[in-house]
């Protein structure tokens, strides 16, 4: 196997096993079994069993944001970027949950031994910049109501956080349809009413 597969194969099955199990009840081993290689190879490809947790969280975090990168390409305004970033989501939702799963054992942790805090707090700081940014540039055209545009976007964070918490919570499934309401929530918040 080509190394750059290899390390795509242990980074998506870390990032599976560190969010099914957590952090602290994987080991090495176990993520060499679950790629079918011997353990000693992995540190061929990471450091430790911390700097593999980092760079799986990281590597879902760019599956996130070059994906955004292609949709905004392609976007026409800030509407149609805003409902890319929630539509991202949709389509990766098994690594955003997995994501998700890391981001809040690594919070409970209380600690930083992965050194993954910098890295979840970048993400936060791209998602809301990139949200602020839509909603600013989308109230200039006046395409969206003058709004809150740090509450807002954080309000939008908020709940995309939310619908992938209750997912793994309440293991329903329903990530797909809470985030077709969000696009309507946000729908609500941003539109501009139309005058009769």
């Amino acid at each position: 196997m080509a190394p750059a597969l290899r390390t795509e194969l242990i980074l998506d099955e870390a990032l599976r096993l560190f969010a099914e199990r957590h952090y602290s009840n994987v080991t090495m081993r176990d993520i060499a079994a679950a790629c079918g290689i011997n353990p000693a190879l992995i540190y061929h490809y990471f450091e430790s069993k911390e700097d593999l947790f980092r760079r799986a969280l990281g590597y879902a975090i760019e599956q996130l944001r070059s994906g955004y990168a292609a949709a905004r390409a392609t976007a026409a305004d800030p509407r149609s970027e805003i409902l890319s970033w929630l539509d991202l989501h949709v389509s990766i939702a098994p690594t955003v949950a997995r994501m998700t799963q890391l981001m809040s054992d690594h919070s409970a942790s209380r600690e930083d031994r992965t050194g993954a805090g910098a890295l979840i707090a970048d993400f936060y700081a791209f998602e809301q910049g990139l949200l602020e940014d839509c909603v600013a540039r989308g109230i200039a055209a006046g395409q969206f109501r003058e709004v809150d545009v740090v509450k807002t976007a954080r309000t939008i964070s908020l709940q995309l956080d939310g619908i992938f918490y209750a997912s793994s919570s309440r293991r329903d499934g329903r990530i797909g349809s809470d985030i077709a309401d969000l696009r309507e929530l946000v729908a609500t918040l941003l539109d501009v009413p139309s005058s009769t």
